[in-house]
C-alpha cells in the first residue's frame, strides 16, 4: 500500500483547528519529514485536496498561507514549488550576478526580454551624468539560478560610448565582457538604492510569481576606472528568492 504525502493531522488539538489550518499543517509536515523537498513541485489543487479529503478553496487558502510566509512559492504558469530558501545576494564594489549564482551553487541562465534606444528621463540622465533627453541605449534581462526567475536587470547606457551594445550582448551574453569589448575594464558600483514595492504586471510575469508577492528593486550606478558613469543598473529580484548582504570588505 502506497503511503499518502499528504495527510490531516488527526491528535485531538489539531482537531479543533480550522479545516485549511490543518491542510496547511500536512503540507509543512510532508516538508519537514522530507517527503517533499525544496524546489518540489506540489500536486496540482485538485489533487492536493483529494489527497487531503478537502475542498479545494481549503487547499487554496493553505497554500496561499504558505506562500506568504515564503515556504512555497507560485510559478506563473507551471504551479506551487516548495521554495528553496533565500540566496545570499553579496552586494559589493565589484559583485556580479554569476558571481553570487556560482557561489549559491546555482546555474545561471540569461535571457533578453527588451532592447531599445530612448531618451533619457530626468532620473537616469542624473545618474548617468547626460542631459535629460539624449539618447541612450537600454537592456532588460530576465537572470535564473537553476531555471528560477532571480532578478529582471535593466540596464541604460550612454548612446555616445555604447551605440551598439544590446547587439554586442546578445552575442557575447555577458555585461561585463560587453563592457570589456568597449575596453571598459574594471568597473565599480559608485551607489545604490533599495527599496521595497509590488511588482508591475509585467514584473510578476518575468519574475513567474503571483501579483501580491514583494519585490526587491535597486537602483544603482556603475562608474569606470575615471569615475565615469558607465550603465544604469534597475534591477527588481522576486524577494522570497534573494538575502541582500553588502559586503563592505570586497576589494
Amino acid at each position: 500500500m502506497t503511503t499518502s504525502v499528504f495527510s490531516l493531522p488527526v491528535d485531538p488539538e489539531a482537531q479543533l483547528w480550522p479545516l485549511w489550518r490543518r491542510a496547511e499543517h500536512s503540507i509543512l509536515a510532508a516538508i519537514e519529514a522530507g517527503r517533499v523537498g525544496a524546489g518540489d513541485q506540489l500536486p496540482p489543487e485538485h489533487q492536493l485536496a483529494d489527497e487531503l479529503g478537502t475542498h479545494r478553496h481549503t487547499v487554496r487558502r493553505a497554500v496561499e498561507t504558505l506562500v506568504g510566509r515564503g515556504v512555497l512559492e507560485i510559478r506563473r504558469g507551471r504551479g506551487t514549488y516548495v521554495a528553496r530558501g533565500p540566496i545570499s545576494y553579496r552586494i559589493g564594489r565589484q559583485s556580479r550576478f554569476t558571481q553570487n549564482m556560482a557561489a549559491a551553487g546555482c546555474r545561471t541562465g540569461v535571457r533578453i526580454l527588451r532592447s531599445a534606444t530612448v531618451p533619457a528621463d530626468a532620473e537616469t540622465a542624473r545618474w548617468l551624468q547626460i542631459d535629460t533627453g539624449a539618447p541612450m541605449v537600454t537592456l532588460a534581462l530576465l537572470r535564473t539560478g537553476d531555471d528560477v526567475p532571480i532578478v529582471v536587470a535593466r540596464h541604460s547606457m550612454p548612446v555616445d560610448r555604447f551605440a551598439d551594445f544590446a547587439e554586442r550582448f546578445a552575442e557575447i551574453r555577458s555585461i561585463t565582457r560587453t563592457f570589456a569589448s568597449y575596453n571598459v575594464v574594471g568597473y565599480t558600483r559608485k551607489a545604490t538604492r533599495i527599496s521595497a514595492r509590488l511588482p508591475t504586471p509585467q514584473e510578476a510575469g518575468d519574475l513567474a510569481i503571483s501579483a501580491s508577492a514583494p519585490v526587491l528593486v535597486w537602483v544603482s550606478v556603475n562608474v569606470d576606472t575615471d569615475g565615469r558613469p558607465i550603465n544604469l543598473d534597475a534591477s527588481t529580484f522576486a524577494a522570497s528568492r534573494v538575502d541582500i548582504v553588502f559586503d563592505n570588505e570586497e576589494q
